[in-house]
């Protein structure tokens, strides 16, 4: 029974001595609320962006809470990267700012702004725990846009197309093809909303851009075939501009071994929706102006770079009457549905054709491989014979009788055998003929008088001047009789 008790008395010893305590630090932490209440500045334990603030004055604590971060600010840079490349980037650069007023106003009122019960939980928790209150943070949109531009053009990389380079000595090279990169901008703006101060380091959007013309499209191509331009540097705009539409059809073509290509085919339709424009165009024989005028100068060019090469001409004509870009029986004329040029790829290996068209002069390359072509190609055309115009005569009887008035001059005609010659190290090791051309003479247009000449149209004038001057008379001296009789 006594053992009983002494256990019961030792727990009442214990629960009072607890009580006696928390009512005496209940009576420590009353004094030490009602001693703060008095407190005019911010209370003891509060932290803004880590600075102590305790006891400040607003004024005094947004001064101290701005000179911290802006040190912290000046000093922190948000770390990009993409692949192993690394780019800070000053945080100040994206115009952050940090809003310490509205956070010290906050700092300022922890304690005051609730009821009694809270205020005295806020005010003893701050001096036990340390509270610590975050200042908004803030971005210059402009200047953060401004950022992930630089950003977008310092990581930017234009693919290059691998392409052929033209040495002094004839001889060529391929450039490898690159791969390009950019940065996604929009992908970019969304994680830098997200991430920005979440993350020690943000990984950019930053993409490859696959180049249109591999290395492996000019596996095997190691010399230029043949090789042709002609001049079109006085051509009217519009002339231009259909040459260099047209010319552009060709360019980077690349045939296989035994295929045949159509002119007419790969140049398309001809009109203004394609992009052609109105020139001085051939048809009948006659030169008048057309949608596509100078398109015949690039198929031209073309069949002379084909022939150098030694390739298979399948289809080729020449034009009605003779141009002056080329040497008469080396042109080629092309007209939809009944005039083409059509060639074949004769080689063991691949060939591409280069085209370029810079304003002045318009020029094809073939290139291919050096096992097909181990020679040279020369082009001579020889003239067969010479047609003078025939004489039209015509009547008028607006021109004078006897008199002949020359209305068109007429051209001469010619006819062309065009030949190639293989040369290898010098020597010809073959001559043979590739095509005829005729060119058809233009008629001499004469216009005959039948009028009445000039002469008999002065004397005729002059009889009826006479014969009215007579009868004026006749009239006047019978007037004069009259007055008389009168």
């Amino acid at each position: 029974m006594k053992t009983l008790r002494n256990k019961f008395f030792n727990i009442n010893k214990k629960v009072l001595i607890g009580l006696a305590i928390f009512l005496m630090l209940f009576f420590i932490s009353i004094m030490y609320f009602t001693s703060e209440s008095l407190n005019k500045g911010i209370y003891r334990g509060i932290r803004v962006e880590d600075v102590d603030v305790s006891n400040l004055s607003k004024e005094e604590a947004i001064k101290k809470v701005k000179i911290a971060t802006d040190e912290k600010i000046k000093n922190k840079n948000i770390d990009f990267y993409y692949g192993d490349k690394e780019l800070p980037i000053p945080l100040r650069d994206f115009g952050y700012s940090l809003n310490t007023e509205e956070a010290v106003n906050r700092a300022y009122d922890l304690g005051r702004s609730k009821g009694l019960v809270n205020n005295y939980l806020d005010i003893l928790s701050s001096l036990i725990f340390k509270s610590n209150i975050m200042a908004d943070s803030n971005f210059d949109d402009l200047k953060k846009d401004a950022v992930l531009t630089n950003l977008a053009r310092e990581i930017y990389k234009k693919p290059s197309d691998a392409h052929p380079i033209f040495n002094e000595d004839g001889t060529m090279s391929i450039a490898k093809s690159e791969t390009g990169r950019y940065l996604d901008l929009n992908e970019a703006k969304e994680l830098l909303n997200q991430d920005m101060l979440h993350k020690e380091k943000i990984e950019l959007p930053v993409y490859d851009t696959d180049p249109k013309i591999t290395s492996s499209y000019y596996e095997g191509i190691d010399k230029i075939l043949g090789d042709f331009n002609t001049d079109y540097s006085s051509s009217i705009k519009n002339r231009k501009e259909n040459i260099k539409i047209a010319s552009e059809k060709f360019n980077n073509m690349k045939l296989k071994p035994g295929q045949e290509i159509s002119f007419n085919d790969t140049v398309g339709e001809i009109s203004e929706e394609t992009g052609f424009k109105n020139a001085t165009v051939i048809v009948g024989g006659e030169y008048e102006d057309g949608i596509g005028g100078g398109i015949c100068q690039v198929s031209t060019t073309l069949y002379n770079s084909l022939i150098l090469s030694d390739l298979e001409i399948v289809e080729r004509h020449n034009h009605s009457r003779p141009i002056n870009y080329v040497d008469l029986g080396t042109d080629a004329a092309v007209a939809r549905g009944y005039k083409d040029l059509k060639f074949k790829n004769n080689t063991n290996n691949p060939i591409i054709i280069l085209s370029e068209a810079n304003g002045e002069k318009l020029d094809f390359k073939v290139l291919g491989n050096s096992a097909d072509r181990d020679y040279e190609v020369k082009i001579i055309p020889e003239r067969l014979g010479v047609v003078s115009p025939d004489v039209k005569t015509t009547y008028s009887d607006s021109i004078p009788e006897g008199e002949t008035v020359v209305k068109e001059s007429g051209k001469r005609g010619y006819s062309y055998k065009t030949y190639k010659e293989i040369i290898k190290n010098g020597e010809v090791l073959e001559k043979s003929e590739i095509s005829k051309s005729y060119y058809v003479p233009k008629s001499k247009v004469l216009v005959v008088g039948t009028g009445t000449s000039s002469e008999n149209n002065d004397d005729d004038n002059d009889k009826d001047n006479n014969k009215d001057k007579s009868s004026k008379k006749s009239k006047d001296s019978k007037k004069s009789k009259d007055k008389k009789k009168g």
